[in-house]
């Protein structure tokens, strides 16, 4: 979700090894080049949670997705659609001098030890996963005030059975 969101591939701009592994299972999250609507970041935190039995499964996901792009008069997606419009105003009002766009996409710097592609990584005594110390909350995210006591619910609350057979 990050790099779509983003346009960059997670920790860029760092060198892929062991200490990153590590710094990952500690807590490290990749951060956001621009302001990110609270509900997004409220399910890219849930997908990132140190806990995999306490990440949302793929229809889960979709299901979420779904009401968010079809469900027009859906609360949620209201509130969405108001999010990303104030996430656009501020981003589009701030600059990154790391990461520029251009007609032909985003241009960024690359960490020369970051590697994107697949290869065997031995690793001996991680430290247990942990979640992030609250970046997403603390740090460039978009909320209205209207919405904000909504936010409290657990978005697992949402699911229910009728929304499986949509998918």
């Amino acid at each position: 979700m990050y790099e779509v969101i983003s346009g960059l591939p997670p920790y860029h701009d760092l060198k892929h090894d062991n200490n990153l592994a590590i710094k990952i299972c500690k807590g490290l999250r990749p951060r956001f080049n621009i302001k990110v609507p609270q509900l997004i970041v409220h399910l890219i935190k849930r997908c990132l949670d140190a806990n995999p039995l306490s990440r949302p499964i793929a229809k889960e996901i979709i299901n979420i997705l779904f009401r968010w792009q079809y469900e027009s008069n859906n609360e949620q997606t209201i509130e969405l659609r108001a999010q990303i419009k104030e996430a656009d105003e501020i981003s589009n009002n701030s600059s990154n001098s790391s990461i520029t766009s251009t007609s032909l996409g985003i241009s960024y710097n690359t960490h020369s030890e970051a590697i994107y592609t697949s290869r065997l990584l031995d690793f001996n005594n991680l430290p247990e996963p942990k979640n992030s110390d609250d970046y997403y909350e603390q740090n460039d995210n978009i909320i209205s005030e209207k919405f904000s006591e909504s936010l409290q619910l657990d978005i697992s609350q949402l699911n229910n059975k009728n929304l499986y057979k949509l998918i």
